[in-house]
């Protein structure tokens, strides 16, 4: 398993290996997006995992998001779009039964029932149901959503940190309720401990940035701070690697990396206060400060 894994991360990336894995543990049932150029490659490893899987003839186009360095949270209605932009969708689970019954209630649109078989806690679907219209009206992102649900404004637990997925690194494949939600954080958990047993040096790399403070815009990109330190509210990023979502010729990435801390102020309200100790407050539904511990 090991080795396919290495095999599958270098084909479809850590995340989709991620699902894979948790697929063929039984712990869930997965869905995973490839492009046409992995797809020959990518069938041939789940079948010497002897995976069961279902795939959709049908091409899928990922919606690229402003600022989040062409992340997708929605695909396209309409289809007049080059097919070598496409992706073709795969579940997979442990048995061929269970992986018709998801396929069955994604293609209806049973999203409640659909994540119950991606094994997603009962009170994560029930908050994406009743938030999920408020969140298409712009990019599908939860972030403020679930900042906005949380009870504390800052160090939140680190094994919730789904925001740390783009830049490739999370033990989340779905929006938690709150950054506090001890459901989704045992999840995280089982997750981390199944792939610590196969590819030791990938979880301890994705713990390792799910730990990091990050900044999220909407539209503005999403700035992790490596190595920075957080207090009270507040994150020192002066000494810190800054991993950015935009190009460093970007406005707000000159102006993030210009700084010296970030605080966050209240509920989606920060202050960034610049090197030169000049502040700026930022009270935007848009920007949200997440810290962790």
């Amino acid at each position: 398993m090991r080795l396919i894994s290495a095999q599958l991360i270098e084909t479809i990336g850590l995340l989709q290996c991620r699902e894979v894995i948790s697929a063929w543990a039984g712990q869930k049932i997965a869905r995973i997006g490839v492009n046409q150029l992995r797809l020959k490659q990518t069938l041939k490893l789940l079948d010497e995992l002897c995976l069961p899987y279902q795939l959709v003839p049908e091409l899928v186009f990922a919606k690229r998001d402003v600022g989040k360095g062409g992340w997708s949270n929605k695909f396209h209605d309409k289809q007049n779009i080059s097919p070598n932009k496409g992706d073709h969708l795969i579940y997979l689970g442990n048995t061929i039964e269970a992986v018709s019954r998801a396929m069955k209630a994604d293609f209806y649109g049973e999203e409640g029932d659909f994540g119950d078989k991606l094994g997603i806690p009962s009170c994560c679907i029930d908050f994406y149901l009743t938030h999920q219209e408020t969140a298409f009206q712009k990019q599908n992102d939860f972030v403020p959503l679930v900042f906005k649900n949380t009870t504390t404004l800052h160090s939140f637990n680190f094994w919730n940190n789904y925001v740390s997925q783009y830049f490739g690194y999370s033990l989340l494949s779905f929006f938690p309720c709150s950054f506090n939600c001890r459901h989704a954080a045992n999840l995280a958990k089982n997750t981390y401990d199944l792939i610590h047993s196969i590819v030791p040096e990938q979880a301890e790399k994705i713990l390792h940035f799910q730990m990091q403070p990050i900044l999220y815009t909407e539209y503005r990109g999403i700035y992790l701070f490596e190595g920075a330190k957080s207090e009270s509210g507040k994150t020192f990023i002066r000494d810190c690697t800054i991993h950015s979502t935009l190009n460093q010729a970007s406005r707000t990435h000159q102006l993030i990396s210009q700084s010296k801390e970030i605080q966050v102020a209240g509920k989606l309200k920060i202050k960034i206060t610049s090197k030169d100790e000049g502040v700026i407050v930022i009270n935007n539904s848009n920007w949200v400060m997440c810290t962790f511990i």
